[in-house]
């Protein structure tokens, strides 16, 4: 630091230009880092923060961390921190569900199959046969979805959604949703209560 006063004292002007455009581009990759870091570590302790009430029967192997962090990437990484919850909370309703797999990735990959084929657009969670690539491009939001699932199944929170199975984005209007109990609508998400098969 002394180095850049001196030079910015005794040099001349282009000199002292480039030096302070190197100190600008230092300072401000700082301070996004910086900025990064303090998004993380508040949304992990929002996560932790909500306790562990729930009381779910999901496993906790890495592949059901992988499968859970997958569906809140593919689904709603765009959402706030309660929307990606939310679609952690209705993937662990369904496993503790009579009604759907027991198992966080036989949920998440549940989907129609015609000789053995995955019917395109015919899952239930629609990323997983929309025909697009499952791997996840955006680190940041992929590292933000790990922490989620890992938290939610090693944590578990009390369920704010009581027991939804169900959820849709709020531009569209599936037929299945007109037997159930609309609960909530969190960002872009409407979330179901399936109140005639509970």
């Amino acid at each position: 630091m002394v180095l850049f006063g001196v030079l910015f004292i005794f040099g001349d002007d282009m000199k002292k230009i480039i030096l302070l455009c190197l100190i600008l581009v230092v300072c401000s990759a700082f301070m996004n880092n910086v900025h990064l870091e303090k998004e993380i570590d508040k949304k992990k302790a929002l996560i932790e923060k909500a306790g562990n009430k729930l009381l779910s029967k999901v496993k906790k192997s890495e592949e059901d961390v992988n499968c859970l962090a997958k569906n809140i990437y593919f689904e709603a990484r765009s959402q706030s921190l309660k929307g990606q919850i939310a679609v952690a909370l209705v993937t662990i309703n369904r496993v503790n569900s009579k009604r759907f797999p027991n198992s966080i990735c036989n949920v998440v990959q549940q989907t129609n199959r015609k000789n053995g084929k995955i019917v395109l657009h015919k899952c239930h969670f629609s990323w997983f046969c929309d025909g697009k690539s499952d791997i996840p491009r955006d680190k940041m939001s992929w590292d933000n979805s790990l922490l989620i699932a890992r938290t939610m199944l090693n944590n578990p929170i009390e369920d704010f959604l009581h027991g939804a199975t169900h959820y849709h984005r709020i531009d569209v209007d599936p037929y299945w949703n007109k037997k159930m109990l609309k609960f909530s609508t969190i960002g872009d998400h409407i979330f179901y209560i399936d109140a005639l098969n509970r």
